[in-house]
């Protein structure tokens, strides 16, 4: 079975991707772009992944994120 979600492109795709790994029950997460399959490692030693991390840092220095509750976190991950 397979699901397709289709992105913008302002989406978080390694956050998305690390996300949907982290749910029970899915073997493989695949990124395409055009017909091109990016794999995690080429997500992570991206310019765009380190510009997010960069971007994701300055946000949390500015105060500019929202916190989550560990019972939240829990149940996203399946704790």
């Amino acid at each position: 079975m397979e699901i397709t979600i289709k992105l913008t492109e302002s989406a978080d795709v390694p956050f998305i991707k690390k996300l949907l790994s982290q749910i029970r029950g899915i073997e493989n997460v695949e990124i395409s772009e055009e017909g091109k399959i990016y794999s995690w490692e080429e997500i992570e030693s991206s310019e765009y992944f380190r510009k997010v991390l960069d971007k994701s840092f300055q946000q949390i220095k500015e105060g500019k994120y929202v916190e989550h509750s560990e019972e939240l976190m829990d149940k996203i991950f399946g704790k």
